[in-house]
């Protein structure tokens, strides 16, 4: 097999560390960099044992450290893979937008944003191939989660450099991935004081990297923990329902907050568009008495709608009130299906009819 080489940013720890062990067993040769001297020298010795390593310390944001990765590549052979991993966090605990130290954002931005661009930049000249490139985003870059503005605005930056880096280098494969959430020290560091022992640890997104990595996925947006997961079986593709709002802050928030889905993939250069991930989506059709047998079970009397929106939730209580607080309007209580569900018809955002449900206990 032809040597593959790989660069990785933020290597002494975390996923960084995590993806390099990984690689490591699968006969990558790497260069590792990290801020910290002692650590980077620690894991670059861990992982000499079973593959070529070079071990790079330096910041991404200093233009000289940028130039000495491109060398320690160009000693390897060139580089089939870069992964701009390193970033930071910000203040901690992270403050709202009003209150964030612009001085300190510009930092943020500079790290997370430009620093990726700038090490992409210092190495082209060395990228072999088909080369591929890797940059790690979070969900905080396509949700508005509160108190996230300064690390989520810049990893929303940097997923835009990589889509255009997509558009203008057809020759590379560009990735931009959401690892999910992890038990890493800027978890805690976004948390401070908080149990975080919940979290999954970062070896459990490097098999969806590695799959990524190995593959032949386009240029595009992945989460690392659902790539390689079963699929459900989808015959010709799958459903994507598509709503038109009048008011897009507010039909997102009810979905995304209301019901807690997650975006995907969001769109604002001509307009606004978002793509929720809500699961496993079937295509339900239904003659006219069909329909109307349903709107007598859940509403009590025909209703004058052609779409309406089914969604499985696992508290019909809970979750229909706070839809209700999001700005939904209940047509009728919740009520016992003959087909064993909890119903709850209601009036979503733009007069969208919907059905929330709740499975019997035997389907959850």
């Amino acid at each position: 097999m032809t040597q593959r080489t790989a660069l990785i940013t933020g290597a002494s720890r975390g996923l960084g560390l995590a993806l390099a062990r990984g690689l490591a067993d699968r006969g990558w040769s790497l260069i590792l960099d990290a801020r910290g001297q002692d650590a980077l020298n620690s894991a670059a010795d861990e992982l000499a044992a079973c593959t070529t390593v070079r071990a790079v310390a330096g910041d991404v944001r200093d233009s000289e450290h940028r130039a000495a990765l491109a060398r320690a590549a160009r000693e390897l052979g060139g580089l089939d893979l870069v992964v701009n991993n390193a970033g930071i966090l910000g203040p901690s605990p992270q403050p709202p937008l009003l209150q964030y130290p612009l001085d300190i954002l510009a930092d943020v931005y500079a790290a997370n944003v430009i620093a990726p661009l700038g090490v992409l930049q210092a190495v082209r000249a060395e990228m072999n191939g088909r080369a591929t490139v890797i940059n790690i985003s979070s969900d905080a870059a396509v949700v508005g989660y509160p108190g996230w503005g300064g690390y989520g605005s810049s990893k929303a930056a940097l997923e835009q450099v990589s889509r255009v880096l997509a558009a203008e280098q057809p020759g590379w494969r560009v990735l931009w991935i959401d690892p999910g959430d992890m038990r890493t020290k800027m978890q805690q560091e976004a948390y401070p004081g908080e149990d975080i022992t919940d979290r999954p640890l970062p070896e459990e997104s490097v098999p969806g990297l590695i799959r990524l990595i190995e593959g032949d996925a386009p240029s595009g947006r992945y989460r690392a923990r659902e790539v390689g997961a079963e699929p459900v079986a989808k015959p010709h593709g799958w459903l994507n329902l598509v709503l038109k709002t009048d008011d897009f802050d507010k039909t997102l928030a009810f979905y995304t907050e209301g019901l807690g889905y997650e975006v995907v993939e969001r769109w604002d250069a001509i307009g606004h568009g978002a793509m929720l991930e809500i699961g496993r989506a079937t295509l339900e059709i239904a003659d006219r008495t069909q329909a109307a047998d349903v709107d007598r079970i859940e509403t009590g009397g025909p209703q004058e709608n052609r779409v309406r929106l089914a969604l499985s939730v696992p508290d019909i209580a809970a979750d229909s009130e706070r839809l209700i607080g999001k700005g939904a309007v209940p047509v009728n209580g919740i009520v016992k299906t003959p087909w064993g569900h909890t119903n709850r018809r209601m009036t979503g955002p733009d007069g969208i009819a919907l059905t929330l449900f709740q499975p019997s206990p035997e389907e959850q």
